[in-house]
């Protein structure tokens, strides 16, 4: 790696403390896949940037935000508890490359090197952060941290907090906005956050009962690597779905969402399809600056039979805003409902099919006069499909990301190739693009789902 600097910090704050539902939503999820999730990225260096300057940032960061100087430990009955520290040494890498080496593809490969390594939660410091250096001079950036301590929006609020940082002197020129993790635990436990655990997984409970006890029925045999991954690149979906969420008022993500749900049902047989969708629980009063996982996943069920597409699509919009309503839980509720549901019936609950929408600004529907069908029909061949990379770490059935590439629509889909076939990826990915291209110009599309050819059981 090169050279390393220990970089001291001190801050408010220390002891132990209940974990928050979203740091126990991420370590159930960490549990899964057998290893830490890791988030973060890497960016070119602004010229005149020091070493100095970095080391000021990182220190900054961990000062100010409880969740990088936390690690976590596990009492005797396997309850994690969060271990909050005032003081310590957080690691700066250094990493010096020749004048001939491409600093962002070695910043790069730093990024790729802390994302595979081991991470100890209980040991580690939540933040690994590297320097590129060509020729003794600063020139790239590469941070990587465990999804236990932040998610894509604190990432944002993390960076937007470096307003209050000045970089050259290391001086704080504003206090700290945003709630902590001891104290946003603590206030789970109030009899007000209760009731909504309690009101969100009566909803739960209701769309649960509403979907299917199965959504594949087949198995396979599985791939190596049994988890595939493709990237569908389509300018075309972009645009059909610019005109479908004019003419319904859904937004795009609910047009996309409500795709999905159509070719779910084709591919399985299937309906309503149930699909478990991310929502971030920052609109909640003290909770938008905080650097601590506040995102949740919450079941969208979405009738899709012997309907429109346009139908469809404000169905997904609708299930999405409640989606949104009820999805601050205690993770430990939804788990005993879902025990408790098994027992009742001799099956297990299986909802295992995910849409997350990654984008934000590019979320919205192309400005200026809505597409025309001869613009949309010129942007077909402009499709394309990449495949991998795959894995073996445990994963859902299927995983679909909306990823925030502009002026398109980038889907990841990850599937677990024991129930779904790679053809059957395909199939899904392209068929979201027919029919939004085919409803584009017509509200009374049909999405070719019949009732009375659905096993709703």
């Amino acid at each position: 790696m090169g050279d390393r600097i220990l970089v001291p910090f001190s801050g408010d704050g220390s002891g132990e403390s209940e974990v928050t539902w979203g740091q126990r939503n991420v370590l159930r999820m960490m549990q899964l896949a057998g290893e830490a999730v890791m988030i973060g990225g890497t960016m070119p260096l602004a010229e005149g940037t020091t070493v100095e300057n970095i080391v000021n940032l990182l220190g900054f960061i961990v000062e100010r935000n409880h969740s990088l100087r936390t690690r976590f430990r596990f009492r005797d009955d396997g309850e994690p508890v969060q271990v909050l520290y005032s003081s310590g040494e957080v690691a700066l890498d250094i990493v010096d490359i020749g004048p001939d080496e491409d600093p962002a593809e070695a910043a790069e490969a730093v990024r790729i090197g802390y994302e595979k390594a081991p991470f100890d939660i209980t040991a580690d410091w939540p933040v690994c952060m590297a320097v590129i250096r060509q020729e003794g001079v600063p020139v790239w950036f590469a941070a990587m941290y465990p999804h236990v301590a932040i998610d894509g929006l604190g990432f944002e609020a993390l960076v937007a907090d470096l307003a209050n940082l000045d970089q050259d002197t290391g001086e704080r020129l504003a206090p700290r906005e945003g709630m902590q993790p001891f104290e946003l635990a603590k206030q789970q436990q109030t009899p007000a956050a209760l009731r909504q655990s309690a009101a969100s997984i009566k909803y739960w409970e209701q769309m649960v009962q509403a979907a299917p006890r199965h959504r594949f029925d087949t198995k396979y045999e599985p791939r190596d690597p049994q988890w595939w991954e493709l990237v569908f690149d389509s300018q075309a979906m972009y645009l059909a779905t610019t005109s479908i969420a004019a003419r319904t008022g859904a937004n795009t993500g609910s047009v996309l969402l409500g795709a999905y749900a159509v070719a779910l049902a084709k591919l399985c047989g299937k309906n309503p399809s149930a699909i478990r969708t991310f929502v971030s629980n920052r609109f909640r009063p003290g909770l938008q600056h905080s650097v601590t996982p506040l995102v949740a996943s919450c079941l969208c069920v979405v009738d899709v039979a012997d309907t429109d597409f346009d139908t469809v699509a404000l169905r997904a919009w609708r299930s999405q805003l409640k989606a949104g309503k009820f999805s601050y839980f205690d993770p430990r509720d939804l788990f005993a409902m879902f025990d408790r549901l098994a027992a009742e019936t001799g099956e297990p609950v299986d909802l295992l099919c995910y849409f997350n929408d990654l984008r934000r600004a590019t979320a919205a529907a192309r400005p200026g006069p809505l597409p025309t069908a001869e613009e949309i029909e010129a942007a077909l061949p402009l499709t394309t499909l990449t495949w991998g990379p795959h894995t073996d770490v445990p994963d859902a059935q299927t995983f679909m990301e909306v990823n925030p590439v502009p002026d398109t629509v980038n889907i990841m889909l990850r599937v677990d190739t024991e129930v779904v076939t790679t053809e059957q990826q395909e199939e899904i990915v392209r068929e979201m693009e027919r029919i939004l291209v085919a409803a584009a110009f017509d509200a009374a599309y049909p999405t070719g789902v019949s009732a009375h050819a659905v096993v709703s059981s």
